[in-house]
């Protein structure tokens, strides 16, 4: 005798679709963020003034900058975008580690508040007023604290990308995975060194730092969506 067909759990049904929103909606909001975090190349158009090699990404959103807002704009939204996806994540995608989440939220909220609230003064890289100012510590608290909100967000964000990368399953995550590693992992060190030698090519060594960093939102944003890769055979 066949047995009557029964519809699933429609309490579980609605659970594994909330799931799937959750990470599609966390998904599409990190690469957003990845987009937006990339309002750096659009420099040589806005403000061509800035030389690349030696200059702070973060002297675009700079209040006393030309169009300094479109560059503020790209961090807030990143931030904003970012925090929301960890927000979802943190409770839905129960098979990565909590520290991928915990560093998207400390890189999302210490993003936004670094576009929204401690943007830099001026430009020191070209205004020798401002270097003056600057080593002097006379420039306003924004500027001062912006050191730290820019250090929590990529200490938030490597935390996030080391354990995104340690749990990725398969060949072609892990080539991408390793990519985006390698390049963050050069860029992160040229800048540190060019902190101390800025005549080393700081500002192109931030580049390649946030080159990698946008290269983590994406990868983020796939394994949000698919998972960190296939199953291992058990």
């Amino acid at each position: 005798m066949n047995r009557p067909h029964r519809d699933p759990d429609p309490a579980a049904r609605r659970g594994g679709d909330g799931h799937r929103a959750a990470r599609t909606g966390a998904a599409v909001a990190l690469a957003l963020a990845a987009v937006c975090y990339a309002s750096w190349l659009l420099a040589p158009v806005l403000n061509p003034g800035l030389l690349p090699v030696e200059s702070y990404l973060s002297e675009l959103a700079a209040r006393d900058q030309p169009y300094h807002l479109v560059f503020q704009l790209g961090d807030v939204t990143t931030g904003l975008c970012a925090t929301l996806a960890g927000l979802l994540l943190a409770r839905r995608a129960r098979e990565m580690p909590r520290p991928a989440w915990w560093g998207l939220l400390v890189f999302g909220v210490a993003t936004a508040v670094d576009g929204g609230f401690t943007s830099m003064d001026c430009a020191p890289s070209i205004d020798d007023r401002c270097a003056r100012l600057e080593e002097l510590g006379e420039l306003s608290w924004r500027h001062q604290a912006h050191t730290v909100t820019s250090s929590l967000a990529v200490a938030g964000a490597l935390l996030s990308a080391v354990a995104v990368l340690a749990v990725l399953r398969g060949p072609a995550p892990r080539r991408a995975g390793l990519s985006v590693a390698v390049v963050l992992a050069l860029g992160t060190v040229g800048t540190l060194v060019a902190t101390l030698h800025p005549e080393w090519g700081l500002g192109l060594w931030q580049r390649v730092q946030l080159a990698g960093l946008s290269g983590w939102l994406l990868l983020t944003a796939a394994v949000a969506r698919w998972g960190p890769g296939p199953e291992r055979p058990r």
